[in-house]
């Protein structure tokens, strides 16, 4: 099952997500990683933080994207950005890219900080509340095991009410909407 990467950027201002440089530099992200990994790479924004910018696309496994992150390509990406864009995070998580769904124009991304040591699959997946006829949904924790918690994602927020209404574990929110760089 392929991994997917959730990655969290943000713009240096004075730089802007219209920027020609930022708008050629996500351009070549997109074309170069989705050409060494075989997956598209989607993009959102964070309407309540307009310098965030959210990368998320697959990998067969976190080894492939460590030998991205090394090649001599990737490096040049990084040392381009290096002035405008700072890396926030990035996180593997076990969530099927094959089903994410890459031409979706909005998600919402809600982090449960909860300890998931010993939940079961089942329990996690039944933590939020679920309704199919809002789109689709989806959740993973980092394979890694570097970041604590389930991410959960979905195309409405209808999907993502906790069922305890948020008091026994802290969730962060984020709205999500697609951006193109072409």
């Amino acid at each position: 099952m392929p991994i997917t990467e959730f990655a969290s950027l943000s713009l240096i201002p004075p730089n802007t997500l219209t920027d020609p440089h930022v708008v050629d530099f996500f351009y070549k992200v997109s074309s170069w990683q989705s050409s060494s990994s075989g997956y598209s790479l989607t993009f959102f924004t964070n309407p309540a933080e307009s310098a965030e910018i959210h990368l998320i696309t697959g990998w067969d496994d976190v080894r492939a994207h460590e030998e991205w992150i090394a090649s001599s390509r990737n490096q040049e990406l990084l040392q381009i950005a290096e002035g405008f864009l700072n890396i926030i995070g990035m996180v593997h998580l076990d969530l099927d890219f094959n089903e994410f769904p890459v031409g979706a124009e909005s998600l919402v991304c809600v982090k449960s900080t909860a300890a998931t040591k010993g939940v079961s699959e089942e329990a996690k997946s039944k933590s939020m509340a679920s309704i199919p006829e809002y789109g689709w949904t989806g959740h993973g924790k980092d394979v890694q095991e570097i970041s604590a918690g389930v991410y959960y994602f979905a195309e409405s927020d209808a999907h993502l009410e906790p069922e305890d209404g948020g008091k026994e574990d802290m969730h962060v929110r984020t709205r999500l909407k697609r951006v193109k760089f072409t």
